[in-house]
C-alpha cells in the first residue's frame, strides 16, 4: 500500500511540473491517490489538483461536485464515515405493492471530485473512484463489482429521475406507466460506471444510464442499460468482460436484475440458458454476474449482458450496422428497414407451405439451420415467456434472416406445455398468440421441415441438451453466487430465504434432469397429433376406445428389453412399466384408471393413439 501510494504522489508530483518544461498546459484534473478497486482495510486516501493554486471539493453520494460540496482540506481516512447518508433505499422507485423497506444496506466508498479555483468555479471534468473495503463488510464474494453514480435529481426527481412512477405514471395504467417506461435519449441520464474485477481490473468511466426490460422496469430492483458515447468520453467499453467470447470492446451493455421475472427466484435462468445456448447454432449473448451498487448503495446481484441489436452484430460479424435490419416480436422494426420481414411474413400467412416449391422459396429467405435450432432450444428450455415476447431476428441486406435467443428469464418451466404454446392461435397478449405462431404452424404442416426438425430435436436432446451436459453449467452458476444470496434476500424480500432459493434450484435441476424423456415423449405426441408421418407401428392396442382395461399386442422380430409408456394429449407420463419381449406375438394386459381422453402409447419408437373412455 506504502508503495503505492509512493507511485501515485510522484505521478502528481510530476504533473504539477510538467508546465514549466514545456509550453502545452494539461487541463485541470483531480488525482487519487489509490484509484478504486477491492482494499481488505480501510486506508488514507489523498487527492491533488494539477496545479497548486487551485482546490478540490469532492462528494460520497454520488452527486457531481458543486461550489457547496466538501472543500478537501486533508487525507480522508476511508472507513464508515465516508459512506452516504442519502439513504437511498427508502425512494419509492416502483409502486407500494412491489416496495420493500430494509432496516439498512450495505454500502461502497464513494469519492467524486473536481477542481474549483479562487472563484468557485469548477475548472475539471468529475474524476470518480469507489472502494469495496472488505473489513468493512463490503465484500461481494469474488464477484465483480459494479458502481453507478448519477445525480440524484436525474434518478429520482418527480419530472426527470428515470428510477421512479414520476410525472409519467397513470393511475388509469398502473402496471406499464412511469418514468421508468419512458425510453429514448431524452431519457438518458450521465452517469459514471465502474466495473472491477477481482484483482481491480476493469474500467473507470463516464457513460449513458437508461432503464431497460419490460416488467422489470417497474420492480424495485430495475433493469438497466449502458451506452459508450464520444461525448462522453470514450466510444466504447473497452475490457474483456466474458470469459466465452473474445471481444473485448463493447457498445452497448445491459444489466439485468436478479429479479426479472414472477415465475422463480433462482437469479440464474437467464445466464444460464445463454450458456447451454451457446452450443448451438444460434446468436447468443454473453452474460456474467456481478455486484451492483448505486450511488454507493448495495443494489443487488445484476447479469451483465451483451445487447442484441446491431452493435453486437458488428462485433461479432464485422457486419456495418448501418446495413442491419433487426425485428422484434414479429411485427416491430427495431433497426433498419422492415420491408423485407413484412414481405416474407404476409407471404408466408397466404402460401401453402407443405408445397414443395413454397417450402424450397422458404428456405432461400431464411436461415434454417438456426430457425430450426432457435426452435428447438426455445421449446426444451420451456422458455415460457416466449413466443409473443422476447423474439428477434435480423438480416444483413437482403440476406437470410437469423434469430437471436435472449432473455431467458422464463426458462425450465417443467409443467409448461410447449407444444401447445407454440401452436397457440388465440388472440391473447402472452404468452402466445396466432401472430406469434404463424411461421411455426405454417411450417410444421410441411413433412420435410418436420423430418429436419424432429432429427435435429431429438439429436439435441440426446447430446447437447442431455444432464450430463448440462448440469455443470447450472452447477457453475449457483456456486458464483451462492454466498452473495443472502444479502440479495435481505435488500429485496422478493426472494424471503435461502430455503426458497434452493427450492426454485431444485426445480430447474429436475427439470434438467428429465428433459431428455419428457420432451421427447412430448415431441411424439405433437407428432402423432399433428399426423405427421411416425415409423410403422408393430402394436395393436385393444379394446380401443377402451376403459379400464387395456390389452397390448406387440409383434417383434427379436427378443428385447422394452418399456411400455402412457402419455396424455399433453405429453405427460402417466404410466410405465418395464416389457421383456420374445421373437414373435407378445401380449400385455394393463389394469389402468385414467381419466377420459386421448393418449399415447408406445414402446420404443412406436406409437399408437388411445381413447380412454
Amino acid at each position: 500500500m506504502f508503495k503505492a501510494y509512493i507511485q501515485q504522489l510522484l505521478i502528481c508530483l510530476c504533473l504539477v511540473l510538467v508546465p514549466f518544461f514545456g509550453t502545452a498546459q494539461p487541463a485541470e484534473k483531480a488525482c487519487f491517490s489509490v484509484p478504486g478497486g477491492f482494499y481488505e482495510e480501510p486506508f488514507q486516501l489523498e487527492l491533488f489538483p494539477f496545479y497548486a493554486n487551485h482546490h478540490i471539493r469532492f462528494t460520497i453520494n454520488g452527486n457531481q461536485p458543486t461550489a457547496q460540496s466538501t472543500l478537501y482540506t486533508e487525507p480522508l481516512t476511508l472507513d464508515e464515515r465516508l459512506y452516504s447518508t442519502s439513504d437511498i433505499f427508502t425512494v419509492a422507485v416502483s409502486l407500494d405493492h412491489e416496495m420493500f423497506y430494509p432496516d439498512s444496506v450495505g454500502h461502497c466508498i464513494v469519492i467524486r471530485a473536481a477542481v474549483f479555483d479562487a472563484q468557485e468555479n469548477r475548472l475539471s471534468e468529475v474524476a470518480t473512484n469507489s472502494y469495496f473495503i472488505r473489513s468493512l463488510g463490503c465484500d461481494t464474494h469474488g464477484l465483480p463489482a459494479i458502481s453507478l453514480c448519477a445525480d440524484s435529481l436525474d434518478l429520482f426527481s418527480f419530472y426527470r429521475g428515470i428510477m421512479v412512477p414520476g410525472a409519467w405514471w397513470s393511475s388509469a395504467i398502473p402496471e406499464w406507466t412511469g418514468n421508468y417506461f419512458c425510453k429514448g435519449m431524452e431519457w438518458e441520464r450521465p452517469c459514471n460506471v465502474e466495473f472491477y474485477e477481482a484483482d481491480n481490473t476493469g474500467i473507470n468511466q463516464q457513460a449513458g444510464l437508461r432503464t431497460h426490460g419490460g416488467a422489470s422496469r417497474r420492480l424495485q430492483q430495475k433493469g438497466l442499460k449502458l451506452y459508450a458515447r464520444e461525448e462522453y468520453g470514450k466510444k466504447r467499453f473497452e475490457h474483456p468482460f466474458f470469459e466465452e467470447i473474445p471481444q473485448a470492446s463493447f457498445k452497448h451493455l445491459s444489466l439485468k436484475p436478479f429479479r426479472c421475472s414472477h415465475w422463480m427466484t433462482t437469479g440464474l435462468q437467464d445466464p444460464l440458458a445463454h450458456r447451454i445456448a451457446r452450443n448451438l447454432d444460434l446468436d447468443v449473448l454473453a452474460a456474467r454476474q456481478a455486484v451492483l451498487f448505486l450511488n454507493g448503495e448495495y443494489y443487488g446481484i445484476y447479469a451483465v449482458e451483451e445487447v442484441p441489436d446491431e452493435r453486437y452484430l458488428e462485433d461479432h460479424y464485422g457486419i456495418d450496422p448501418d446495413s442491419v435490419n433487426i425485428i422484434k416480436k414479429w411485427n416491430q422494426l427495431d433497426c433498419g428497414d422492415s420491408t423485407h420481414w413484412h414481405d416474407l411474413y404476409y407471404w408466408v400467412k397466404e402460401n401453402d407451405l407443405s408445397m414443395a416449391e413454397n417450402y424450397e422459396r422458404i428456405q432461400s429467405l431464411i436461415d434454417m439451420d438456426n430457425f430450426i435450432d432457435y426452435l428447438v432450444f426455445e421449446l426444451c428450455s420451456a422458455n415460457n415467456d416466449w413466443p409473443a415476447n422476447n423474439v428477434r431476428c435480423w438480416q444483413e441486406g437482403d440476406g437470410p434472416w437469423r434469430w437471436f435467443f435472449y432473455d431467458g428469464d422464463g426458462c425450465f418451466f417443467k409443467d409448461w406445455d410447449v407444444f401447445a404454446n407454440v401452436t397457440d392461435t388465440s388472440n391473447h397478449i402472452n404468452p402466445s398468440n396466432a401472430q406469434s405462431t404463424l411461421l411455426f404452424r405454417k411450417l410444421f404442416e410441411n413433412e420435410d421441415f418436420m423430418q429436419r426438425f424432429s432429427t435435429r430435436f431429438h439429436q439435441l436432446t440426446s447430446t447437447t441438451l442431455q444432464y450430463a451436459e448440462t448440469f455443470p453449467y447450472l452447477d457453475q452458476q449457483q456456486a458464483l453466487i451462492r454466498e452473495e444470496v443472502p444479502q440479495q434476500c435481505q435488500r429485496f424480500a422478493f426472494l424471503p430465504d435461502m430455503e426458497k432459493w434452493e427450492a426454485d434450484l431444485a426445480h430447474v435441476d429436475d427439470y434438467l434432469r428429465n428433459l431428455q424423456e419428457n420432451l421427447d415423449n412430448k415431441l411424439s405426441c405433437f407428432m402423432s397429433v399433428y399426423n405427421h408421418q411416425i415409423p410403422e407401428s408393430p402394436l395393436l392396442c385393444y379394446p380401443n376406445p377402451f376403459h379400464d382395461r387395456l390389452n397390448l399386442q406387440i409383434n417383434t422380430s427379436l427378443p428385447d428389453n422394452s418399456e411400455v409408456r402412457l402419455c396424455n394429449a399433453w405429453g405427460q407420463m402417466v404410466y410405465r412399466q418395464k416389457a421383456t419381449l420374445a421373437p414373435g406375438i407378445n401380449r400385455i394386459s394393463m389394469d389402468l384408471h385414467l381419466p377420459a381422453g386421448v393418449y399415447f402409447l408406445w414402446v420404443d419408437q412406436y406409437v399408437t393413439k388411445i381413447v380412454c373412455q
